[in-house]
């Protein structure tokens, strides 16, 4: 047999095989007809790509078990604690009865259960985020626990090290979770450093030959908790970056937020529940979590998704925010690839006079995401949504208010990964003055971008026009 028809039976394998789990699937039409497009297209590199980013494991048994043993453990909490919310929610004269079906919804689908007792602090960029970070875990006295998507070598993963060597020797535990993927370069010898001064250090979902699939299926959290008092979410992760300007895309802007009250008992319980996944080791138990003194009044509902939860919870409160609003709703995100679910809530909103603003970097880290961005403006535009594009550097936030009631600030993009397979965490805050704090700094954001009319963009080359239509293309792939 020839080394020719050996490679030809295997591409035949691969083909049919990766044809036949894309139709069993039964994901989105547009999603199965780009993978299609690809495998038939691009021979053996193709069904390749499917084996490493297409295969669907929402349905797998491994994130079936996750589930139950997470809310097998959590479930006293939440029974115990969201009647309390519900009868919470009756006396109150703020913006929570305005949005009382999006919370019972949260609750329902995610146990999502919103708390009152919240204070919350909005940090604008690395360094306010970092020293904020600093100062916490300086005060902790039982555990610091972490999870970043991207966690890699560095003048900031240093200044972990020396902390958590202080911290550990005070009695302090440390737990830190790093997605394989995300934080590829962080490297064997940091991942040993931390070993050697006690971190319980693990990878998300370690990639390995046979487990190609797990490329597609990523940790995007980023959560970190000190003794179960505070708590930090949003889009930063461990990269100088974030202290330093990057050199091919400038000034990183980013946004996170700080959490004191009861709401970081739910976002510890999203950290708890990957440490289980990861570890094996069940740390979900009732010492775990408190009913806290009076430290703040305001409403906060951590919202988590993944292929792990039945329903696309994050898509959910996009989706009702959107429907939900009166006057405007205000997006920041840098990768704007909604599907088509999302993409007709923007449209319909905006045609229907309610004020619509995004914000989104006017380069990007990756030339297909830059052009799959720029394929949603023609429609958007013409429907009456404002474009505004980020020229003062690369801005990474991932944030959405509307009608000074609410806004949402975490991790997760407007795209079909965050939403549909990656593990992303959000932080709800049904607050008017915070969220006219984050309406200002929108509008920062705004001052540094520049507004697309839709006559300028009418005019832009044909080339960019072709390179839109490929990139959009392979969106449902992105």
């Amino acid at each position: 047999m020839t080394w020719v028809l050996i490679i030809a039976i295997l591409e035949a394998t691969l083909t049919i095989t990766s044809l036949y789990l894309l139709i069993k699937d039964g994901s989105k039409p547009e999603r199965i007809w780009a993978w299609i497009l690809v495998i038939v297209f691009i021979p053996f590199i193709g069904a390749l790509l499917f084996f490493f980013f297409g295969i669907n494991l929402r349905r797998q048994k491994m994130f079936d078990l996750k589930k139950e043993i997470d809310y097998a453990q959590f479930e006293k909490f939440v029974i115990k604690y969201s009647t309390e919310a519900e009868q919470s929610i009756s006396k109150r004269h703020d913006v929570t009865s305005s949005y009382i079906h999006l919370i019972r919804l949260l609750t329902r689908v995610n146990s999502s259960i919103i708390s009152f007792n919240n204070k919350v602090r909005i940090l604008n960029d690395g360094p306010e985020t970092f020293k904020a970070i600093f100062e916490s875990c300086e005060k902790a006295e039982r555990y610091i626990h972490l999870q970043y998507y991207i966690f890699i070598d560095g003048e900031l993963a240093d200044r972990f090290e020396r902390l958590f060597e202080r911290k550990i020797k005070e009695g302090v535990e440390v737990r830190l979770i790093y997605d394989a993927v995300g934080s590829w370069d962080l490297s064997n010898k940091m991942i040993n450093r931390f070993s050697e001064i006690g971190v319980k250090i693990f990878p998300f979902m370690p990639v390995r030959f046979g487990r190609l699939a797990r490329v597609n299926y990523r940790s995007h959290r980023k959560i970190l908790i000190v003794d179960g008092l505070v708590g930090f979410t949003g889009g930063i992760n461990v990269d100088d970056k974030y202290i330093k300007d990057d050199e091919q895309l400038g000034h990183w802007s980013d946004t996170h937020l700080k959490i004191e009250g009861m709401s970081v008992n739910f976002l510890h319980f999203v950290f708890l529940s990957d440490w289980l996944f990861v570890t094996r080791e069940n740390l979900i138990k009732p010492e775990m979590f408190k009913l806290m003194d009076l430290i703040g009044d305001i409403p906060v509902q951590i919202v988590s998704s993944g292929p792990d939860t039945d329903y696309p919870n994050i898509l959910q409160q996009y989706l009702y925010i959107l429907y939900q609003a009166k006057k405007y709703v205000y997006i920041v995100n840098p990768y704007l690839i909604p599907d088509t679910t999302l993409s007709m809530a923007i449209k319909t909103v905006a045609l229907s006079g309610i004020d619509v603003r995004i914000i989104v970097p006017r380069n990007s880290e990756s030339v297909m995401i830059h052009w799959a961005v720029k394929s949603f403006f023609s429609r958007f535009l013409m429907a009456g949504v404002k474009i505004y594009l980020f020229q003062e550097g690369f801005i990474h936030s991932k944030v959405i208010i509307s009608d000074d009631s609410v806004c949402s600030i975490g991790t997760a993009n407007l795209d079909v990964r965050s939403l549909e397979q990656n593990f992303e965490v959000n932080a709800l805050i049904y607050s008017k003055e915070e969220t006219i704090n984050m309406k200002k700094q929108f509008s920062v954001f705004q001052k540094g971008s520049k507004q697309l009319t839709l006559e300028a963009h009418k005019a832009r080359p044909n080339i960019d026009r072709v390179k839109e239509k490929l990139a959009r293309l392979s969106s449902p792939l992105m």
